[in-house]
């Protein structure tokens, strides 16, 4: 079909009445994939222009289902069923929810509720398309230090010319005008909905304090610990790598796809930059408990470590986001390390990053983040002693 046809038939859904469901429960489907785009936010044309990507190049086996909520500013939200009728795409609209904050708990409920009556299917998989700042919560993101401190890494946040216009913006999961998601609340909706996977098309969400807390939901979680350039996931190439859905075989192909679109990129320079990583949330508990281990073995005050030399996935002025194994190398002995390399190699199954993100050389790739604390950002340490987490590690006493 043309896409100005397409276009055409897209937008004319939009206008339905609102909450016509189009189609009857189905059944007998193998796998369903919700993609919840939260857009309402400086975002809202990319979401347009992955939608367009989508609607041109999706392939639907007959047993698979794919459905898309986007909420774009001054549009409004919808559940958007996407089929394939005599070998062509058609988006046809189940919901009009009108103006909501898709940051809410309730509205992503909602949404896979509405999904899973629509059609019921095996496995499900979920892919969260915002802005995300890992599992900081509402309004901490680049906090400003209590005091004036020297680079903790060797990386400058300020390196790059905010005006060249070869700098690329970046998705920096779900915000809705200024309202956020926080992890706990996200957690809390996606522990009654079971999926084989959840991936985060957003910045900064593969930390393991997010992860920790999202280890029941999902078989699989897929992310980014550094941020995401915000033309985002490879949507021309989301349908052939997880449909059939082949289980990890899938998933690794679909992080290959996404560091391939940016390793690749046409335009070059910072546009070169990616980080994803493919975690098996059923290895999290064992390196959760070598990591506790390495804490009880070696009790350094976290603030002691030497910075320098460990590797950041953020450009904030103070860091709060560092490669999880450099800390544990920091924090451990060899011995300890031994451990908690064998569980880290059990839970991140597969990683892959460009030499640099933007401006920041990527010289050790674990795959996952952690917060090392620091009392310059005193907001943040709060917050972070009463992450599931910390609780776990017993690392910062946390008083409620």
């Amino acid at each position: 079909m043309k896409k100005s046809n397409l276009f055409g038939l897209f937008f004319l859904c939009l206008s339905l009445t609102a909450c016509e469901r189009w189609f009857f429960p189905c059944s007998g489907y193998t796998h369903s994939l919700l993609i919840y785009m939260a857009a309402d936010n400086s975002l809202t044309d990319l979401a347009e222009a992955n939608m367009a990507e989508i609607l041109n190049h999706s392939r639907l086996p007959e047993d698979h289902a794919l459905f898309v909520y986007t909420d774009r500013k001054g549009v409004g939200a919808f559940l958007i069923r996407i089929t394939s009728r005599n070998h062509t795409l058609k988006p046809d609209t189940l919901y009009r929810y009108g103006a909501v904050n898709s940051a809410h708990p309730s509205v992503l409920e909602q949404v896979i509720e509405h999904t899973r009556d629509a059609c019921p299917a095996k496995t499900y998989g979920l892919i969260l398309w915002s802005h995300g700042t890992g599992w900081l919560p509402e309004g901490l993101y680049g906090e400003t230090p209590k005091y004036t401190v020297a680079p903790q890494s060797v990386v400058s946040p300020f390196l790059y010319d905010i005006y060249d216009p070869a700098y690329p913006q970046t998705k920096t999961f779900g915000k809705d005008g200024k309202n956020e998601m926080e992890i706990p609340d996200l957690a809390h909706v996606l522990k009654k909905y079971y999926h084989e996977y959840v991936c985060f098309d957003a910045c900064l969400m593969a930390d393991i304090q997010t992860y920790y807390d999202l280890k029941e939901t999902a078989r699989y979680l897929m992310g980014s610990p550094t941020e995401i350039i915000d033309t985002g996931y490879p949507y021309n190439k989301l349908t052939s790598s997880l449909f059939p859905y082949r289980g990890e075989r899938s998933l690794i192909e679909l992080c290959n796809a996404y560091y391939n679109k940016y390793e690749y990129a046409e335009q070059g320079g910072y546009y070169r930059s990616a980080t994803i990583s493919l975690v098996r949330t059923s290895g999290i508990p064992a390196l959760a408990q070598a990591f506790k281990d390495i804490l009880k073995n070696n009790p350094l005050n976290p603030e002691s470590v030497d910075r320098k030399n460990l590797q950041t996935y953020d450009r904030l002025t103070e860091n709060v986001f560092w490669d999880i194994e450099n800390v544990a190398a920091a924090l451990g002995t060899a011995q300890d390390l031994v451990s908690f390399s064998e569980a880290l190699e059990n839970t991140v199954v597969f990683k892959k990053a460009t030499k640099d993100f933007i401006t920041i050389p990527i010289e050790s790739f674990s795959g996952l983040a952690v917060y090392l604390p620091v009392s310059t950002l005193p907001r943040t340490q709060t917050a972070f002693e009463s992450t599931s987490w910390n609780v776990f590690l017993d690392w910062i006493p946390y008083v409620e």
